[in-house]
């Protein structure tokens, strides 16, 4: 792989791992035979989903996984995701509010965001009953002192924001563009689901993992009863802000079939990724299940660092930014 220059600032516990990056480059490549390898596809889709699996099947993953290398991994996605989608966005001539504005990344800001995902992953290290309020508490909105109109979301609103943003753009593609048919299949109400969606194709196979816990959201069984009545009030205020930026503060419209195709798998594999993330979180409070509570809060910290490094990339518009570039062989 050949990376372009990015932010990153040493003194954090986030670690460059060109090795592992190398190697999920070659796992992609044999998976693909000989089809065109896609860097869009590879970098903001497979790896995070490959990583996301290994979590969800490691017993501690916080204490037995390289954290340090999945963090910049995360990294990576994230910022070159989000400068892919400013370009693309760029190229239509509609988000003239986004493009004009720039804000790249900080050395203070960069160890900040690696701070924050580190205290998750404290929490993923800490003593049961810790560790279990924090997965009830991350399914929820907290208050930002330094911002009282921006609360930290929680996952409830971030599935809800993204279950709204993704089925905006299926509803609406670009003029002349379709979607693949049954893409995603989400309930009219979340009452009747909560954090819950189906896809033509399943990226995240830990997502299965979660089924019952969905089903036992849907049915406000026992112990679920309660956060079934909390979720989904939030989960669609979640959607209607989604549908709301994604119909007129930014839109597709005059993207490529290529680009609107690759946005449709990236975007179904983050909302995956959120599901199985909130379900697992989901089934730790209420059912006190440490195994999962663990692997619940070390996916979240792998989350939030991708969505804050997301959001670096879509606001960072320095020119000369460049996706990274397979080697040749």
């Amino acid at each position: 792989m050949v990376l372009p220059e990015y932010p990153f600032f040493p003194g954090t516990t986030m670690r460059e791992d060109a090795k592992l990056l190398n190697s999920l480059a070659r796992k992609y490549q044999r998976a693909l035979g000989a089809d065109p390898l896609v860097m869009t596809r590879f970098l903001f889709s497979y790896v995070p989903v490959t990583l996301f699996d290994r979590v969800f099947t490691t017993a501690d993953p916080a204490d037995e996984l390289p954290i340090g290398s999945y963090l910049w991994l995360f990294h990576l996605s994230g910022y070159f995701g989000g400068v892919w989608l400013r370009g693309e966005l760029s190229r239509t001539g509609h988000n003239a509010g986004l493009t004009s504005f720039s804000s790249p990344q900080t050395e203070e800001g960069f160890a900040e965001q690696v701070s924050a995902a580190d205290e998750v992953l404290d929490a993923a290290r800490g003593a049961k009953r810790a560790l279990l309020r924090y997965n009830e508490d991350s399914l929820f909105d907290t208050a930002n002192p330094d911002d009282p109109e921006q609360p930290e979301r929680g996952l409830i609103d971030t599935f809800g924001y993204n279950e709204g943003y993704l089925l905006q753009i299926v509803d609406a593609p670009p003029e002349g563009l379709s979607t693949p048919a049954d893409f995603i299949d989400c309930p009219a109400n979340a009452a009747q689901a909560p954090l819950t969606c189906g896809y033509l194709v399943n990226r995240i196979q830990a997502l299965r993992t979660f089924e019952p816990v969905a089903e036992k959201l849907a049915a406000r069984a026992g112990p679920y009863a309660d956060l079934a009545e909390q979720i989904p009030p939030l989960q669609e205020a979640g959607i209607a802000r989604g549908r709301m930026v994604w119909d007129g503060l930014l839109n597709v419209q005059g993207f490529s079939q290529e680009a609107y195709e690759q946005l449709l798998d990236i975007s179904s594999a983050f909302l995956e990724t959120v599901q199985a993330t909130a379900l697992a979180s989901v089934q730790a409070a209420a059912d006190g299940k440490v195994a999962v509570g663990r692997k619940a809060a070390t996916a979240n910290a792998m989350l939030k660092l991708w969505l804050d490094s997301y959001l670096v990339g879509i606001t960072d518009g320095r020119s000369g930014r460049a996706l990274p570039e397979f080697e040749e062989q």
